[in-house]
This record gives structure tokens, C-alpha cells and sequence, in this order.
């Protein structure tokens, strides 16, 4: 953990940092705080700073074996740190989560950056012939030699490029010395050993081409144009990783080498390796490998991260896109400054991060009005990787009132800039913040392996420290009393500093008058007065007696699994499995009735109604925002989802915050406050996404496929606009009420608690309502669906990039009450998932990342598929499903060899033995553990039943299901082909 990582980020600075990362491969705010008295509006105004603990000083106490300053924060003591002789920086940290696995990461300090005009992209192409070909590992063995030994390229095997460093990554699912020895040895390869040969380059181009085209979206597009806006002195908005088609399309093996050769140097890398493994045995491997690594020419220039232009006035800019929902930004550009990790950095952080949070905080309370004109926003203080430093408020308007938007963006920065904050708004964002600091140390001893060795090999970007969250959380107690509202105050002020903000509005059309109505709309809103915030004093929450607690009615164990089975008097199932996995931290599930089942069939889009806006109705005695204030602190989720079979309550939580989270479940059951606001945000949001779901072929896949699949079956997929708006409150508390009063409920609970107290929990809350059924409807009660007598090919149209397109094929299967059945189809997934990497990614460099799965239904009787679905060129379409058909044809004709069995199965029989180390898996497991017992054999028998798959049995398969006739071709291009 680093200073660093606990930086908050605006939603425009973090925007970039996903949105243009390239790849390989493909709940209410929380604890109960007392408001006191607001301080008068007048002492709020211009405070001055409040001196920093004496302890605080930036005085440097020392260093790291990486020679990074150490200030009055320790470092992890537990990090083996080294240097080798030519420079290269390795770290080694014994860690058992998992248990019996091992992270590697390798960082070099170069990204997009360091390129030249003509060399745009050519970061992420040298990444991505890192796995094909080098000195000691042929083109095309690399992913197979990992495969054979259980790694899943994609999920185990990956490597990313930013704008300032490339990152390698292998996740070994054992720990013994012969798959470390292979990591590291790859590793090594990577680092200066690639052949780049040119018939390679030209066979990966048309995958790094099909990646551009899978990226290319408004988001991305938005971000790019925000950076070049925010700092045009920077490189970041001209230097996306992804590159330009133009040099991707163009360039030669000998540019890519000779870029890779300037900075994939010993200098410019770390290796981290971080697991469950005796560092003094790594340490040798280590340096066995890469201590002859030298250099053979000269290193690349440093990273230059341009210059911000800290004297420009107040300027406008607009993005058009007709996917982009209307939103406005108002950002402070200031000089980049480093922030050791020390106490008095901490401490600055946490004041702006305060006043950023309490304004943020302000602007849901806005947008959670009936009568609001946004649908939400915030603010934050962050810095854009070391360019600069900004300070920002950013808002989302309803359809077309941005103008609203950034009247109130202006206002609410103005109102924490000339009054300040009240009491009551930092007690609930103190509360928060310290339940984040408590639970990351709370939690410190099952952090996870993969997060630690990405976390240590970050450090270096900034020369950070890496810290245990114990650490932090005492560098907090020893600030947190200097956290006074007068110090927040002046922290903000200083943040936005700055009267010549950048505004920047994205829109789905032209705004007339352009950038000069945008600053008179500004102008404007300047001229506004604006009032000192209300102080209102805090509710206690409203429920907590529920009646009499329910008596066990039954308590058994099931001995082999560990789960405890417990039945309340009133018919309430609870399943218990203890685990160490991650400390402090238990899961829970809540399954009630039947879901989306239940629901009235003529209402379609009423499921996705509940799930958006349940939890903004409130309860009967608080709104949704007075809820997030009287549980500031609690680590608790709101509201009822509705599942394909269920509805469900579900979230992660510490056992000190359970009987709330209880509390607040059975509340949301029995007293919802199904409040005006739901209906009007629902109204807001609808057209902000309905734009979006035609702006990639794969959002219109998710929104259409699924019902094409269940011959138009609307419970599937999400309707149209016009239908999703006709959606109310009404329709849903009518359903609901007569469904939920006495539906049967199943609670499951994983992880690390205190079985008593949680029985106990249960008991007082949900153990205490009302007899309810005492079992399950089966789901035979309700309609099925089945798969599409026409086979006929549907075309679908999005409305994004021209070159866009998406193969989708479909076969029908069955359900999965077979269970060896179910474990034949997914090896007959795999298998064709390697098939279509290897001839449809490498071999025709068709597609970036093509997918094949098995779905079979547990609810609907003989339903099932096993699709691919193929992002493309919209003219290779007949070339792709060419060559699925030529995939699937081999698949029925002959058996699978022995080593396509074994590196299909290997991942899969590694990724059974991991998810018993996952609290997860287990809460899958245990959520049925009265209501289907009979399944649970499935789960004692699943290695087993994978490890018995033979060749004959895949191809089996094939014959029965893969038969040419009977798939469903769906295609997604876009709209300017239709027609063609």
C-alpha cells in the first residue's frame, strides 16, 4: 500500500488511466456520527491553515535499498528489496493469499510517452510481441508452454501499457520451483531477448489493429480530447497507448525493435514476486537469471511529461458524440508536485480529500431531489500522472441540462469556497474515511498476492514507499484530531485556489453559441448569490426491533462441505462456513422468492427498474440520503436486486457492522419507502444510457442477444427506451407487495465471524418476521424458454465506429441438471476458445480477443447454448465464420490431440483448486445449501468429473451439438451497412 494508491481521483483524471490502458489481452456511504454544531458562517470564511502535528515535519529519516527517502511513515519491513550490479530493481514478499500461488509482475518505466510522432503506438505493439517469439522460446509456444502448466492466457497471463510505464504479468497457480523457474525465465526473455521478426509483426498486426478498433469509443474518444484540452503542453492527449492506425498499419520489426532495445533496458525495470514462497530462495533465481542482462544500446531519452500553462484564463471546450451523456467539468490545472509518503503529506491529502468528499457528497443530496436537473457528480483533487495536479468538480445533467449542471457546479464550489463546511459533513466523512483505514489494517494479513506485487512495483513511478495499511491507519489517528473543519476549509480553498478554472462540456449534439454561451452560462452562475449550507442534525436509524427473535427450529452440519444449516421457527434458512481467507471480512447472501421469475411477464423492464432504483426509494422512516448519513461509518449495502431466480440482498462486511447490515436488509423487505425520487431519477438516467447501448456492437449485443436467444422472450435482454420509461413505482410496489410479504428466504454467510452472534443477528431481524413458506416455488411453475426454431441470421446495428463489427454464433445445448454433461461442455468451450485464438487471433489476426463459452441453465429445463462471440472487421465477417465453421467441423470430425486436452484442461483444473481458497466460490456453494441440496454433490465431484473428460468425449459433443444448421448467426455492424 502507497501514499499514492490512497489518492482520490476526480471522475475526469480517472477517466484516462482506464479508458486508455491497453491490454494483451483481454453501497451506502458508511457509521452512526452525532452532528454537532455547525461552526457560524463567518469564522468559516478564509480560515487560516491549522498547524500540522509537530510530529509531522518532512524530515528524512532514512532510505530504501532502492535509495527512495524514508520519512516518518515505516516502510513494510517484510519487502526483500534489492538492486542488481546492472541496475535492475527486484522485490520479494512472502505472502500467503492465496495459499500455494505466487504473483510475478514486471514494470518498466516506459509507456506511450517516450514515443516519437512516428512511433505512435509502438509501446503496445512491442508488449504484445513479447509472447510471440523469442532467443529460447519459439513464436506461438510461449502461451501454449504456459497453458500446459495451468495458466489461462487473458485471466493468468497478461501485460499492459499506459502512458508512462508496461506492465507483465504471470500468476502462478502453484508455488513449486519449476513454474517459478518458467516465470522467471519468460520474464527474462521479455526483457531483452524478443525476436521481433518480421513475418511475426506482420501476423500480430492485424491484432493490435482489431484491439484500436475494440477500444475505439466515446469514453476513449472523450478522454483524449479532455487531456488535449486540460494540458496541450502535455504529451498525454497526443500519445494514447493505443497508438494511430497509421503506424500501426506501417511500421517495420526494426522500429519496434529499435524502440525496445532503448528502453527495455536493466534501469528502467523492476521484478517483483510476491506469494506464497521462502524469499531467500527467489533471491538466487533471481539473479541467476538476470544479472548478465546488459544493456546493448544506448537508453531512450528520459520520460517527458510536458508542461502545464498555469496562466491561462477561464476557457470553454465542448465533446459532441451522440453516445456522451450530458456532463460539465470545472477544472483547477496546477504544477504537478510530488508528495512524500510522511505524515504531513497524508495529512494535506486528507483534508482536500475531506472537502472533496463533503461537495461531492452535496451533489448527490442535489440529484437525489424529485425535481433534480442531474443525475449526479463530485469533486476531487488528484494528480494526472505527474503532469499536473487538478482540482475538479464534474457533473452529469438529465437529457440536454448541462447549462443546469454547470450552474450548479459553479454554485456549490462557491458555497464551500465562501462558507465552508458544517460539523455534521465532516463527522460523516471522518467516519468514513476511518472505516476505510480500519478495514484495509483490519484486513492487512489476507491481502492478496497479485494486488501486492502490482502495489510494490508501482512504487518506483514516484519513488513511493510502500506501507502496511497498519501503518497508515496509525499515521491517521495521529493526524485525525487535527482534522477540524477550519483546516478543511482552508485546504479546499487552496485546492481551488484558482478564479480562471477550464470548463469542459460533453454533449449529444452542437451547442449553439459554442464555447463563448458555455462561458456565458458560467458568467452567469457567477452572479448567482449563494447561501451558507443547512446544518441538520442526524436521525437514529429507525430499525431495530423487528419483534420477538425467531428459536432454531433445526441445526445441522454438513460435514464434508463445513456448512452449518440452521432453520428459524418462521421458516428463515441461514448457512454458516468459516474460513480464514480474508481476515475480518465475512460475505453474505440474502435469496428471496423467485426474482425476476415472479415478476409480472407484461411489464418488461421492470426487473431492471428494481435494480437501479430500489435502494433510492429509502425506507418508511429515512430517504436514501438520510440513510447514508445516519450509517456513516457502517459498512453496510442497501437495497433488494432482482436475480433470474431470486431476489437478493448481497454485499461483504465486518462482523461489527452485521447486525446493522441485518437490520438495514429487513427494513428494505418490510418497509420500503418506494419515495418520489425513484421515479424521477429513473426518468433522468434512462436516456443517458439508452444513447450508450448503440454505441459499440457489444453494448448492442448485451442489450439484444440474450432475448434473440430466448426467442424473444422479454424477460431477457433491455427493452427500449420508451418501453424502460413506462416503467413506475407503482407497477413495481404492486408486484412486489404481493410477492414479498411471506416469500421463503435462504441466508448464506462466508468468511471470518463469530457463528453465535450472527445466529443471533439473524434471529432478532429476519428470524423475527412473520411465518414464511417453507420452501422454494420450483421454477417448473413459471414459463420456460427455449432456444430459436429459426435459424435464419440477424443482423443487429450500432451506432459507433464505422469499422466496427461483431460475429456472435450460437449453438443450442441443454440444461445443466447433468452434471458430467455440464463439465463436457465447458472443456468443448475451452477447447474452442484455443482453437479460435489460434486461428482466428494468430493466424488470420482477425480479432483481438475472441471468446467462446457454455451457458446451461439451472432454472429452465433443456436450455443452454455454447456460443462465440468474435469482435471483427465488419468486412472479414464472412472470413471469421468461415473459419469458425472450418473450427467446429474439425472439432465433430476427429478427436483433439493430447496436448490441446492438456492445455485446455490444465487452467481449468488450477482454477478448481483456487476457488476453494475463495470466499466467493464458497458463498456460490453455500447460497443453496437447504433450498438445493441435492446440488450440492455437484460441487464434491467437480475436479473429478473435469479430470475424467477424455478427447472422445469432446468430440462426442461436438457431433451432438455443434451441427452445421443448427447455430444462430447474429452479426452486429454498423448502421451505415444496413442494407448492404
Amino acid at each position: 500500500m502507497s501514499l499514492t494508491s490512497l489518492r482520490r481521483r476526480s471522475a475526469i483524471a480517472i477517466l484516462p488511466l482506464f479508458a486508455l490502458t491497453t491490454t494483451a489481452y483481454a453501497a451506502v456511504d458508511n457509521g452512526a456520527a452525532v452532528a454537532e454544531k455547525a461552526v457560524p458562517a463567518q469564522a468559516q470564511r478564509a480560515p487560516a491553515p491549522a498547524p500540522a502535528p509537530a510530529t509531522s515535519q518532512q524530515t528524512v529519516t532514512g532510505e530504501t535499498p532502492w535509495n527512495f527517502p524514508i520519512y516518518d511513515i515505516p516502510i513494510d519491513q517484510h519487502v526483500i528489496y534489492g538492486t542488481l550490479d546492472n541496475g535492475m530493481k527486484y522485490a520479494i514478499l512472502h505472502n500467503e493469499t492465496p495459499k500455494n500461488t505466487v504473483a510475478l509482475r514486471m514494470r518498466f518505466g516506459f509507456g506511450s510517452i517516450a514515443e516519437s510522432d512516428e512511433e505512435q503506438g509502438l509501446a503496445h505493439f512491442i508488449e504484445h510481441m513479447a509472447f510471440n517469439g523469442s532467443k529460447n522460446v519459439p513464436e506461438g509456444e510461449m502461451i501454449k508452454l504456459l497453458e500446459r502448466k495451468g495458466l489461462a492466457f487473458g485471466a493468468d497471463t497478461n501485460a499492459s501499457t499506459g502512458f508512462d510505464a508496461t506492465m507483465y504479468k504471470l500468476d502462478l497457480p502453484q508455488n513449486n520451483a519449476d513454474l517459478l523457474d518458467t516465470g522467471l525465465m519468460l520474464f527474462r526473455e521479455t526483457a531483452s531477448n524478443l525476436t521481433i521478426a518480421p513475418e511475426a509483426v506482420d501476423r500480430e498486426r492485424g491484432v493490435v489493429l482489431s484491439e484500436m478498433r475494440t477500444r475505439d469509443s466515446f469514453g476513449l474518444r472523450q478522454a483524449k480530447r479532455n487531456l488535449q484540452f486540460e494540458l496541450p503542453g502535455a504529451p498525454f492527449g497526443t500519445r494514447l497507448p493505443i497508438g494511430t492506425a497509421d503506424v500501426l498499419k506501417n511500421a517495420t520489426a526494426a522500429e519496434i525493435r529499435s524502440l525496445y532495445e532503448r528502453y527495455y533496458q536493466p534501469e528502467n525495470a523492476v521484478l517483483v514476486v510476491v506469494g506464497d514462497i521462502d524469499p531467500k530462495m527467489v533471491e538466487p533465481e533471481i539473479r541467476k537469471y538476470f544479472a548478465d542482462w546488459k544493456p546493448e544500446v544506448a537508453a531512450g531519452a528520459p520520460l517527458d511529461r510536458g508542461s502545464v500553462d498555469t496562466n491561462r484564463k477561464t476557457e470553454a471546450d465542448i465533446f459532441v458524440d451522440p453516445a456522451v451523456p450530458y456532463a460539465v467539468s470545472i477544472d483547477r490545472i496546477s504544477d504537478y508536485t510530488f508528495r512524500p509518503t510522511s505524515v504531513a503529506a497524508l495529512r494535506q491529502q486528507l483534508l482536500e480529500n475531506l472537502g472533496a468528499s463533503i461537495v461531492s457528497r452535496r451533489i448527490q443530496k442535489i440529484a437525489q431531489q424529485p425535481d433534480a436537473t442531474i443525475v449526479g457528480g463530485g469533486a476531487g483533487i488528484s494528480s494526472i500522472l505527474q503532469g499536473a495536479d487538478t482540482a475538479s468538480i464534474s457533473l452529469t445533467a438529465k437529457e440536454g441540462q448541462w447549462e443546469d449542471a454547470l450552474r450548479i457546479g459553479e454554485q456549490e464550489l462557491r458555497r464551500a469556497k465562501e462558507y465552508g463546511f458544517t460539523q455534521a459533513e465532516l463527522n460523516e466523512q471522518l467516519a468514513n474515511t476511518e472505516t476505510s483505514f480500519r478495514q484495509a489494517a483490519e484486513q492487512q494479513g489476507t491481502r492478496r498476492s497479485a494486488g501486492l506485487a502490482e502495489s510494490i512495483a508501482n512504487t518506483v513511478g514516484e519513488d513511493d514507499l510502500f506501507v502496511t495499511p497498519a501503518a497508515f491507519l496509525a499515521a491517521f489517528e495521529q493526524i485525525k484530531p487535527t482534522l477540524t473543519v477550519d483546516a478543511v476549509n482552508a485546504a479546499f480553498a487552496s485546492a481551488y485556489a484558482s478564479d480562471n478554472p477550464l470548463i469542459f462540456v460533453s454533449s449529444k449534439e452542437p451547442v449553439e453559441g459554442g464555447t463563448d454561451h458555455v462561458l456565458s452560462v458560467y458568467r452567469e452562475a457567477q452572479g448567482t448569490p449563494v447561501s451558507a449550507p443547512e446544518d441538520k442534525a442526524v436521525s437514529e436509524f429507525g430499525y431495530t426491533d423487528f419483534g420477538t427473535p425467531g428459536k432454531i427450529a433445526s441445526d445441522s452440519t454438513i460435514q464434508d462441505l463445513g456448512i452449518r444449516t440452521i432453520r428459524f421457527g418462521n421458516n428463515v434458512m441461514l448457512n454458516l462456513k468459516q474460513t480464514d481467507f480474508e481476515d475480518g471480512r465475512l460475505r453474505f447472501t440474502v435469496n428471496i422468492g423467485r426474482g425476476v421469475l415472479s415478476l409480472p411477464a407484461d411489464e418488461p423492464g421492470l426487473p431492471i427498474y428494481m435494480g437501479a432504483m430500489y435502494a433510492q426509494g429509502g425506507l418508511g422512516k429515512h430517504s436514501y440520503d438520510e440513510l447514508q448519513t445516519i450509517l456513516a461509518g457502517k459498512d453496510v449495502s442497501a437495497g433488494i436486486s432482482p436475480s433470474l431466480d431470486a431476489f437478493q440482498i448481497s454485499g461483504s462486511t465486518k462482523m461489527a457492522d452485521f447486525e446493522r447490515q441485518m437490520e438495514l436488509s429487513t427494513a428494505y423487505l418490510t418497509d420500503p419507502g418506494y419515495r418520489p425520487e425513484m421515479e424521477a431519477r429513473w426518468q433522468g438516467i434512462v436516456p443517458l444510457f439508452e444513447a450508450q447501448l448503440k454505441s459499440t456492437p457489444q453494448q448492442v449485443a448485451a442489450a439484444n442477444v440474450d432475448r434473440i436467444l430466448a426467442d424473444g422472450d422479454q424477460r431477457f435482454g433491455i427493452p427500449d427506451q420508451a418501453t424502460l420509461l413506462s416503467r413506475n413505482t407503482q407497477e413495481l410496489k404492486s408486484a412486489l407487495s404481493k410477492i414479498l410479504p411471506d416469500a421463503p428466504i435462504e441466508i448464506s454467510v462466508v468468511g471470518d465471524f463469530d457463528p453465535q452472534q450472527v445466529i443471533a443477528d439473524v434471529a432478532e431481524t429476519f428470524g423475527a418476521l412473520p411465518q414464511r413458506k417453507a420452501s422454494f416455488t420450483p421454477t417448473s411453475s413459471y414459463p420456460g424458454v427455449s432456444f430459436p426454431a429459426d435459424k435464419s441470421e440477424v443482423t443487429l446495428y450500432h451506432e459507433g465506429t464505422p469499422d466496427q463489427g461483431l460475429a456472435i454464433v450460437d449453438w443450442p445445448t441443454t440444461d445443466d441438471a447433468d452434471a458430467q454433461q455440464e463439465a463436457v461442455l465447458n472443456m468443448l468451450a475451452q477447447v474452442m476458445q484455443l482453437e479460435l485464438t489460434e486461428e482466428i487471433r494468430e493466424k488470420l489476426g482477425a480479432s483481438y480477443s475472441p471468446n467462446a463459452f457454455s451457458t446451461m441453465s439451472d432454472t429452465f429445463k433443456g436450455y443452454g447454448y455454447l456460443g462465440v462471440q468474435i469482435v471483427i472487421a465488419p468486412d472479414t465477417r464472412d472470413e471469421v465464420y468461415k473459419a469458425v465453421d472450418t473450427i467446429t467441423k474439425s472439432l465433430r470430425d476427429a478427436p483433439i490431440d493430447a496436448d490441446t486436452l492438456q492445455r485446455a484442461r490444465a487452467p481449468v483444473m488450477e482454477q478448481i483448486d483456487k476457488s476453494l481458497r475463495e470466499n466467493g466460490y464458497w458463498l456460490g456453494v453455500a447460497s443453496h445449501a437447504q433450498s438445493e441440496a441435492a446440488r450440492l454433490e455437484r460441487y464434491r465431484t467437480r475436479k473429478e468429473r473435469y479430470a475424467s473428460v477424455t478427447a472422445a468425449d469432446i468430440q462426442a459433443a461436438a457431433k451432438k451439438y455443434l451441427q452445421q444448421g443448427s447455430e444462430k448467426r447474429i452479426s452486429v455492424i454498423h448502421e451505415s451497412l444496413r442494407g448492404e
